[in-house]
């Protein structure tokens, strides 16, 4: 093994998570590739995290501790952590979570053997507690698509995933060419939260060959008081409007005017609709906004939001039809075009635990919509402690509150939900 020029190195944002930080250490020190090194960025961890990483450093070099004199947040540690890799391909690890002994060889192999820029592949998850795991279901664990077994370009990989639902921007689950994305300028946005959002966006796009990987390499830890588990604040909406903002700020001097880099802007903007939503009433948002650019964008964002929204917003709930749905663990919704989709985020905005989607057609339907499994319903063992909101035009709402009906399942029309759904809409 060659340590000053290792074949991978892995990039490791730390902060906070001393009680994981050894299970994930380990976990890459315990490859079966050995030509590696561990860039473990020390954002100012007010914790043991530090002294951790020191002492693993003292027993394997193969462990470079970085320690920032001040927190930065995820986007300026692993702008760092690249700067000084030295390795052939890049691999991005957050300090709580897991990959399985043989991740870093096998894909290292596939990426010399087809010439990749970058391997995508999936994960599955450990939770903390039974609480979490009914709380919190992670976007495609294991993608249920169908995909071609053969090399693409980025931008044909990432259509795929987007006409199929599941496009997801973690940086767990790919695997780079450290020169793909230092020829093509790629870096994580700097001051911001969803920082891998542009990231993957920009890598994947400038990407020429790239493979999808039916396999679970990573393992997410889902634990309370992480990103993902805390609740939204402003700086989740600044997140991603500055993601927008630069996506399209690359969209433009890239010419990349494609479907694939479009959707995901638009994507994207939805998320910031739904965030908006969710915090407009509890917050002054514009606090998060402090400097320029990011005043501009908010500005530009609001007056999006009043021309295409109006004041009151796209999803405001039926308080009485929220309250209904309340009575139930949990709500899935029939239908998998737009209506159901729409219905699926207004609920999630409000807490509603989301069970999948229903569909009598499951064999023309995508298998996965927005991280949710779409289940036939004569299939289906519906809880009983479930409502089922039928999110589909009136002559079907009929039919399929008759049969939800006859099996004793509750259900509810989504137009009861918001004036968002005038009674024509179908």
């Amino acid at each position: 093994m060659n340590s000053s020029n290792p074949k991978v190195s892995v990039i490791i944002p730390v902060y906070n998570t001393e009680k994981y930080l050894s299970a994930c250490l380990d976990s890459v020190l315990n490859q079966t590739l050995r030509d590696i090194e561990i860039i473990a960025v020390d954002d100012c961890s007010p914790d043991r995290c530090g002294k951790i990483l020191d002492e693993y450093a003292s027993r394997d070099d193969r462990v470079k501790p970085v320690h920032l004199p001040e927190n930065r947040r995820q986007g300026f540690a692993r702008n760092r952590g690249m700067e000084r890799s030295t390795g052939k391909y890049l691999y991005f690890l957050d300090s709580d979570d897991m990959i399985e002994p043989e991740t870093l060889e096998e894909l290292s192999c596939l990426a010399d053997r087809d010439n990749l820029d970058a391997i995508f592949f999936d994960s599955k998850e450990h939770y903390e507690s039974e609480e979490l795991r009914k709380a919190h279901v992670p976007p495609f664990s294991l993608r249920q698509g169908k995909y071609r077994d053969e090399v693409v370009t980025g931008i044909e990989l990432m259509e795929d995933f987007i006409r199929q639902y599941e496009w997801t921007s973690y940086p767990q689950r790919i695997f780079w060419r450290k020169e793909s994305l230092q020829q093509n300028g790629v870096r994580n946005v700097e001051g911001c939260e969803h920082e891998d959002e542009f990231f993957a966006f920009a890598g994947t796009l400038t990407a020429k060959r790239v493979r999808y990987v039916r396999k679970q390499y990573f393992t997410l830890r889902i634990r309370s008081n992480s990103v993902m588990t805390s609740p939204k604040t402003p700086k989740n909406l600044h997140g991603y409007l500055m993601n927008i903002y630069y996506m399209n700020e690359f969209i433009a001097k890239r010419g990349l005017h494609v479907y694939a880099a479009e959707a995901n802007v638009v994507n994207m903007y939805n998320c910031a609709i739904s965030i908006y939503e969710m915090l407009k009433d509890k917050y002054n948002l514009e606090e998060a906004f402090v400097k320029e650019p990011d005043k501009t964008i908010y500005r530009y964002f609001m007056a999006h939001v009043r021309l295409d929204l109006g004041e009151n917003g796209r999803y405001s709930i039926n308080p009485e039809a929220l309250e209904e749905i309340r009575k139930y663990r949990v709500a899935y919704v029939y239908g998998v075009g737009p209506l159901g989709r729409t219905t699926c985020e207004m609920l999630e905005r409000y807490n509603v635990l989301m069970g999948g989607f229903l569909t009598n057609e499951p064999e023309n339907a995508p298998s996965v919509v927005m991280g949710r499994n779409v289940l036939g319903l004569d299939e289906t063992a519906i809880p009983d402690d479930a409502v089922v909101i039928v999110a589909t035009n009136p002559t079907v709402w009929e039919e399929i509150s008759a049969l939800l009906e006859k099996r004793n399942i509750p259900c509810m029309s989504h137009r009861k939900l918001s004036a968002a759904f005038p009674p024509w809409a179908n």
